[in-house]
This record gives C-alpha cells, structure tokens and sequence, in this order.
C-alpha cells in the first residue's frame, strides 16, 4: 500500500498566480484582491528581510499551514496562510487513483509529484541541506543550520 503525493493544479496555480501579482505591486489592496479572488489563500503577508519589517499583510490567520516564497533576489520573504495544494494518499490499486480529489477545493485536477519519502528509507542517511548562496548576504548572516537530529527523528539503532 503505497503512499504517493499529489498536488492540485487549481489551488497550485492560485498561489504561483498570487506570487506573480505580489512581484508587480506590492499593498494591501493588492493582497486583498487576492485573498478575495482564491478561496484556498486566508492571509498573505510580505516582509522586507533585509530591514526585518512587514511591508503589506491582509487576511485572518485560518491555520497553521504556511506556504512561503522568496521574491526580489532573496530579499523578500512572502508568506501564505493557506491550504496546501499538496496532499498524500494511499493507493492500493490503480482504480483507487481515479477516486481521489483535493481536499480542499474537491478538484480532480491533480499531478503526482515526488516524494521525499520515496527517496529516504533510512533516517540515519545525510539529508541535502539547502543552498544559502543566492540569499542577500544580511539574510544568509542570520540563517543558522544545524546537524543536530531530534531524539524522535534518530533512528532506533541509534538510540
């Protein structure tokens, strides 16, 4: 019984379309639109890393679901409280796959995407750390990386 991911390309394409709007003009009414515009989006915030402040925010915090985004070279951290348009489900046959919908929106529209899970069956495996490099330098400055793994996370052997 394999568990495969999904995303849904309708709630997908809300996000990557609300992004492109947000690079054009950033405001308040800008964000407003779009939360009005996407029933998936609840609240969007815009914050400047560079001189740690909030440049636009709209919306009610729905959940504690963040979807976030670097726009401007880095330099622009973009944050939405949102429902995730990816989501997993167990497939135990081919007939189970064409059942499946969206959680949210109830869409069919859907691709499979790789999973992490696929990729890792041992835990005590060395996890890729992301690339910081094409991060302003004050960001990269303050971002702190860690090899340190949660007592949950180790693998029992290691215990």
């Amino acid at each position: 019984m394999p568990l495969y991911e999904f995303e849904c390309i309708k709630c997908r394409k809300a996000v990557e379309d609300s992004l492109k709007q947000i690079q054009k003009k950033i405001n308040k009414k800008t964000l407003s639109d779009l939360i009005n515009k996407y029933d998936n989006i609840y609240r969007i915030e815009v914050i400047d890393l560079e001189n740690e402040k909030v440049l636009a925010e709209y919306g009610k915090k729905h959940s504690n679901s963040f979807l976030d985004f670097y726009i401007d070279e880095g330099s622009k951290l973009v944050l939405f409280n949102s429902e995730n348009y990816r989501f997993t489900d167990l497939i135990y046959d081919e007939s189970d796959e064409k059942k499946i919908k969206c959680p949210f929106c109830k869409s069919k529209k859907f691709e499979k995407v790789f999973s992490s899970f696929a990729f890792t069956s041992d835990l005590s495996t060395d996890m890729p750390k992301p690339d910081l490099s094409n991060l302003p330098p004050s960001v990269r400055g303050r971002t702190m990386l860690t090899d340190y793994i949660e007592e949950k996370d180790r693998p029992k052997k290691n215990r």
